[in-house]
């Protein structure tokens, strides 16, 4: 990982590789992904959270981390906000009256229930909710490439997109 100082904070990091990625190819990659228009701005503004969370990883690499999980944050929120809209809970009351958000899962579950979430998605939904956990391990984050982050973005406004159509 690279340390920052007064001197690097704006050069590439290479993240491990022998030289850094084209900046233009690097910018390109993200700039091109586009979330859909019916998508609610609480989700969207997550998203562009992950899109510059990626871009300015071009300059220190842990960033991309910060992008690919946004993307399941997203994808989480969008799953709570849709199910909110068909009018069922998203929150379980405690004993204390204290309000706690029904999983990921369930409301996944939820909106297959109620078709709007297709089969062939709903396998890509829990896998996103299987990778949330995955990124977030120390471990596993050196191992996360531009790549990693295009097709988490990608994924994730293609989601969001197939979600809020109406």
């Amino acid at each position: 990982m690279k340390v920052i100082d007064h001197d690097n904070w704006l050069q590439a990091d290479a993240g491990g590789r022998r030289e850094a990625a084209d900046v233009r190819a690097w910018r390109q990659a993200f700039l091109s992904i586009r979330l859909a228009p019916g998508v609610p701005a609480d989700v969207a503004r997550l998203i562009e959270v992950a899109r510059g969370g990626m871009l300015y990883s071009y300059f220190f690499q842990p960033l991309l981390i910060t992008g690919v999980e946004q993307c399941y944050r997203a994808l989480e929120l969008g799953a709570r906000v849709r199910c909110a809209r068909l009018g069922h809970d998203t929150v379980c009351v405690d004993r204390d009256g204290k309000a706690h958000p029904l999983s990921f899962g369930h409301n996944l579950g939820v909106l297959a229930r109620y078709g709007l979430i297709q089969d062939a998605d709903l396998l890509l939904w829990r896998q996103a909710r299987e990778l949330r956990d995955w990124v977030a391990e120390p471990a596993n984050q050196t191992a996360l490439t531009r790549e990693h982050g295009v097709t988490a973005l990608s994924r994730a406004a293609e989601l969001l997109a197939k979600l809020f159509r109406d």
